[in-house]
C-alpha cells in the first residue's frame, strides 16, 4: 500500500514537471553567427578574361548579397564615361557595359568593401574583376601609403590616381586639376594602397581626399598628396590558385549551398591562403611609394570668426598673421579711443578689451592696411548673460588665475605668472604677501606683458616646500573699475629628484636644415617644450616630469619656425615631419640619452 502511494506521487509529480516545460518554452538558440563573406563560386566571362567583347559580366556567388555603398566602393580603371550600374539577380551581381572598350587594354573593376552578405553584412574584402580587350591581360603592380603630412596618421577610403602622359592638350602636371585619371584605387584601414594589372609606363602618382565625386582636384578644401617624380611599377609573380577544382565547384548544379560553402572554404584554407602569404611577402620586396596628405592654404587673408565672448571682450581670429589693424566702430563715437588691443604669439587672432562701459553690441569695420576686409556686427549672447558666474570669475569682479595651480610647482622651470581677466588700470604690489611657515615677505612683482594682464612673482624659492600668496581685496582694478575679494593661494614646490633629464643628440649631416623639435606627450596634444636647431649637436629637456613622450622633428624650409603646408600648382611639398621612431620615457631623478641620426 505504502508503495502504491509512493508510485502515485512519483508520476503527479512527473507529470506537473512536463506541463510545466511545455508551458515554458526556450527560443532555439540558431548555431554559430555566420562570419563568413560570399564567396564568389562563379563568373561569366571568367574573371582575367582576354580578347573580352562582352556588353555585361556576371559573377556568382554562394549565396544572396547585398551592395553596401556601390556609388563609392564599386569603380573601374581606366574609368568609362558612363558610370557602372551593378544590379542584383537572385545569387549574381550583373553589370552591364554602357561605353565602348578601347581596343589592347586591360580594365579592373575593384569592389572595395561593397559585397556583403544578406544575413550578417560580412564583406567580401579585396575583390577585383579584371579583362582585357586584347590578348593579355597587364601584369605590373604598384604599392604605397597615404598618411597625413603633419601627425603621419594612416589615412583610410582616400582615392589614389595614376595618370598617363597621353593627352596632347592639357600639360601632364595639371591632369589632376582637369580630367579624371586613368587608374584608381583606395586606402585601406592602414592606409595602404595597391594597383594591379597596370600597363608598363610611368605614371604621376596623386591622392585625393574627394568631396563632390568627380575625381579631379577642384576644390580648395579637398585634402591632396602627390609624388615629386614619375613613378613605375614593377611585376610580382603570384603562385596560381588551382582552378581545376573552383572549376568543378561551379560546374557541378548537383551540389548542396552547404556542400558549396564547405568546399569553398576548403579551397580558401589552402591555396587561397598560401597564396595571400606569398603575395603579402613578394610585396615586402618591392618598393613602397609614400604619399603625405594635406590640405592646401587659402592664400586670401579673410577673418574666420568673430565672437563676443563676454562682456567688454572682442575675439577676432584671422586665417593668417595680420598686419596694420585697424577696427572702426560704427554704432558709437569712435573717435576717442574705446579698446585696447592684445595679439596672440602668432598674430593670427586679436583680443580687443573694450575700455567703453557698458557696450554688449559692435558694428564695425575690420580694415588692414588700406583695405576693407570685413563688417563686423556682433552682440553678447543672452547665454553668456545669463551665464551663471563661478567662484572664480564672479559677475563684475577680477578673477585671477596662478600658473602654479595643480599638482606642483616646477620652480626649475618656470615662474609663478598670476594672469587677470581683465587689463589693469591701477594696483599697489606692496600689499602683496608671500607666506611660508612662518616667515611673511613681500615678493619681488612685475609685469610679463605690455597689456598688463600679467604678472611674475619672483623669490627664490626653496624645493620641497610650501608656500600661499595673499593677495587682500581691491589690490588690482581691472578696466571699468572692477576689482576682487581677498585671494589665497596655495602651491608646493618640487624637489630636484623628482625630474628627468633627456639629452638629445642630433645627428643632421646627412640631412641639413632648420628643424623645430618638439617633446610632446604621446596622443601629441600636449607640446611640452620646443627648440629650434641648425645643425647637428646635443638638445638639452630638462627638469621634465616622468612620464612616455614622443618627439617631433619639422624641416622649417623657409625659416618661420612653423610648420607649412603645401602646394600642388607651385609644386611644393608641405614642410617634411619626422617623428623618433621610439617613445621615450623619462624617469625620476634619472638622464636619459637618445641619438637621432
Amino acid at each position: 500500500m505504502q508503495r502504491s502511494i509512493i508510485l502515485f506521487y512519483f508520476f503527479l509529480i512527473s507529470a506537473a514537471l512536463l506541463l510545466y516545460s511545455c508551458a515554458n518554452p526556450v527560443s532555439p538558440t540558431g548555431g554559430p553567427k555566420d562570419l563568413t563573406p560570399p564567396i564568389v563560386i562563379g563568373c561569366q566571362p571568367p574573371n582575367l578574361a582576354t580578347k573580352f567583347n562582352d556588353h555585361s559580366i556576371r559573377i556568382d556567388f554562394n549565396e544572396f548579397i547585398n551592395l553596401k555603398s556601390p556609388a563609392t566602393e564599386i569603380f573601374i580603371s581606366p574609368p568609362l564615361k558612363t558610370p557602372l550600374d551593378p544590379r542584383l539577380r537572385g545569387k549574381s551581381l550583373v553589370i552591364k557595359l554602357e561605353d565602348s572598350l578601347s581596343v589592347n587594354t586591360t580594365y579592373s573593376i575593384t569592389f572595395g568593401n561593397s559585397i556583403v552578405d544578406l544575413t550578417e553584412s560580412n564583406a567580401l574584402k579585396g575583390f577585383n574583376y579584371v579583362f582585357s580587350t586584347g590578348d593579355f591581360v597587364d601584369t605590373l603592380s604598384l604599392q604605397g601609403n597615404l598618411q597625413t603630412a603633419f601627425d603621419h596618421k594612416p589615412q583610410k577610403d582616400v582615392f589614389v590616381e595614376l595618370y598617363m602622359d597621353n593627352n596632347d592638350t592639357i600639360p601632364f602636371d595639371s591632369l589632376p586639376l582637369r580630367v579624371a585619371p586613368y587608374y584608381i584605387t583606395k586606402t585601406d584601414d592602414q592606409g595602404n594602397f595597391r594597383f594591379n594589372n597596370l600597363q608598363n609606363e610611368p605614371y604621376k602618382l596623386f591622392a585625393l581626399a574627394d568631396q563632390n565625386g568627380d575625381l579631379i582636384f577642384n576644390q580648395p578644401s579637398e585634402k591632396i598628396a602627390f609624388y615629386d617624380s614619375l613613378v613605375s611599377p614593377f611585376y610580382i609573380s603570384v603562385p596560381r590558385q588551382d582552378t581545376s577544382r573552383k572549376d568543378s565547384l561551379q560546374t557541378n548544379p548537383g551540389k548542396t549551398a552547404g556542400n558549396k560553402v564547405k568546399n569553398a572554404d576548403s579551397l580558401r584554407k589552402t591555396d587561397s591562403i598560401h597564396k595571400a602569404d606569398s603575395i603579402r611577402q613578394n610585396y615586402l620586396l618591392y618598393p613602397s611609394y609614400p604619399l603625405f596628405l594635406f590640405e592646401e592654404s587659402d592664400s586670401i587673408q579673410r577673418m574666420v570668426n568673430a565672437t563676443f565672448p563676454k562682456e567688454g571682450l572682442v575675439l577676432l581670429v584671422f586665417r593668417f598673421p595680420v598686419k596694420d589693424l585697424r577696427i572702426v566702430a560704427l554704432n558709437f563715437d569712435s573717435i576717442t579711443p574705446w579698446f585696447i588691443e592684445e595679439a596672440s604669439k602668432h598674430k593670427d587672432s586679436v583680443r580687443l578689451w573694450i575700455t567703453r562701459p557698458k557696450v554688449d553690441s559692435l558694428i564695425a569695420k575690420v580694415i588692414t592696411g588700406n583695405k576693407l576686409m570685413d563688417t563686423l556686427r556682433l552682440e553678447i549672447s543672452q547665454k553668456e548673460i545669463q551665464k551663471k558666474p563661478s567662484k572664480k570669475d564672479k559677475q563684475g569682479q577680477l578673477a585671477i588665475s596662478n600658473s602654479a595651480a595643480g599638482s606642483g610647482f616646477n620652480q626649475y622651470k618656470n615662474k609663478i605668472v598670476l594672469t587677470f581677466s581683465y587689463p589693469l588700470i591701477r594696483w599697489d604690489f606692496k600689499r602683496i604677501l608671500l607666506i611660508s611657515d612662518k616667515d611673511t615677505v613681500h615678493p619681488e612683482i612685475q609685469f610679463s606683458d605690455s597689456l598688463k594682464r600679467r604678472i611674475i612673482v619672483l623669490h627664490k624659492w626653496v624645493e620641497e616646500k610650501s608656500y600661499k600668496i595673499l593677495i587682500p581685496d581691491s589690490v588690482f582694478f581691472g578696466i571699468h573699475d572692477i576689482t576682487h575679494d581677498s585671494i589665497l593661494m596655495d602651491f608646493r614646490t618640487k624637489g630636484e629628484k623628482d625630474f628627468g633629464n633627456l639629452i638629445l643628440t642630433m645627428n643632421m649631416d646627412k640631412r641639413p636644415g632648420q628643424y623645430i623639435v618638439q617633446l610632446m606627450n604621446e596622443k601629441e596634444s600636449t607640446i611640452f617644450e620646443e627648440q629650434i636647431i641648425n645643425g647637428s649637436g646635443k638638445i638639452h629637456f630638462d627638469f621634465m616630469h616622468p612620464g612616455k613622450y614622443k618627439i617631433k622633428a619639422i624641416l622649417d624650409r623657409n625659416r618661420n619656425k612653423r610648420w607649412d603646408t603645401g602646394n600642388y600648382k607651385l609644386q611644393i611639398q608641405p614642410e617634411e615631419v619626422i617623428y623618433l621612431p621610439k617613445i621615450v620615457e623619462i624617469r625620476a631623478n634619472w638622464d636619459v640619452e637618445e641619438t637621432w641620426d
